[in-house]
């Protein structure tokens, strides 16, 4: 009897041995499990992290690369706008140098041999002969507008010899007011002073324009502004005072003369640029004869 009960308790001992080694196997695999069920997610979530970081990292990459795009592209845009005002400056000047201001025609009528007239010799060591020492010629004088149509009546003037003078008082003004088409400034003006011959004294020439009046050329209404009576009433106390002519806008203003060696039937044009450059030259053809009152 004792030896069944002995059999039967190590068979229940080793029914128990089994039962817990199951059971223990059977925590270790479920814990597995569950380690692996808690873990595999975490893990997906960590490898989706650093994914999104790369990514957010290219993307930070790619919007400074795209910032320092921009501040290129804006920084081209400021050279072309740069260039691109300097190309409509350049050609607001190119344009300022064709312009022309018509100021005054002047038509040869006659020239004629006068045995009286003597001209004084040239001084010694002087190269320059007179072509045509005993010439009179007889010139027609009217100031023009844009058109070409006279301002006033014409006037006829005899001058010894055939190299005619006309002298002037020119203003031009600095670049920016001819640039920004100032109303005043815009172009450079002139107002003519006498007009006299190669064998005729300056101080004996026949007057053109009034002292202290405003050039017919440049007239815009019947009145002259403020600012044009001031520019010829004080020309030479602006001449000789360089802070007074700044603050006018003025680059400079002096007196000077043009000249022309004319020739019978001739018709010439003395013309203003808005740089202030004055011509003499010949037109072709001759513009239809004007009518002229008594010779002055």
């Amino acid at each position: 009897m004792g030896r069944v009960n002995e059999t039967i308790s190590n068979i229940n001992s080793a029914i128990r041995n089994v039962l817990l080694a199951l059971l223990v196997g059977g925590a270790g695999i479920g814990g597995y499990k569950a380690y692996e069920l808690y873990n595999e997610p975490q893990q997906k979530l960590q490898e989706k992290e650093t994914e999104l970081a790369a990514k957010a990292k290219e993307l930070d990459q790619a919007n400074n690369s795209l910032a320092a795009r921009q501040q290129e592209i804006a920084e081209l845009g400021n050279q072309l706008a740069a260039k691109s005002a300097e190309v409509d400056r350049l050609e607001i000047s190119l344009k300022l140098l064709k312009v022309r201001h018509r100021l005054a025609r002047v038509r040869v009528l006659e020239q004629n041999e006068v045995a009286s007239l003597n001209p004084a010799a040239p001084s010694e060591g002087t190269q320059f002969q007179p072509s045509r020492p005993n010439v009179q010629t007889k010139i027609e004088f009217a100031e023009v507008d844009e058109k070409g149509q006279p301002i006033g009546q014409p006037r006829q003037f005899e001058i010894d010899g055939d190299m005619v003078y006309v002298d002037y008082l020119r203003i031009t003004f600095d670049d920016q007011y001819i640039e920004q088409a100032d109303l005043d400034r815009s172009t450079a003006i002139a107002l003519f002073q006498r007009i006299f011959g190669e064998h005729q004294e300056p101080s004996h020439g026949y007057r053109i324009d009034e002292v202290g009046a405003r050039p017919a050329a440049y007239a815009r209404g019947a009145e002259a502004s403020e600012f044009e009576r001031k520019l010829w009433d004080d020309f030479w106390l602006i001449a000789n005072d360089p802070a007074r002519a700044s603050e006018l806008g003025i680059h400079s203003a002096s007196g000077t003369a043009v000249a022309m060696r004319v020739a019978p039937g001739k018709t010439y044009e003395i013309d203003l640029r808005s740089t202030g450059e004055i011509s003499f030259r010949p037109v072709e053809p001759p513009v239809p004869q004007l009518l002229t009152p008594a010779m002055n």
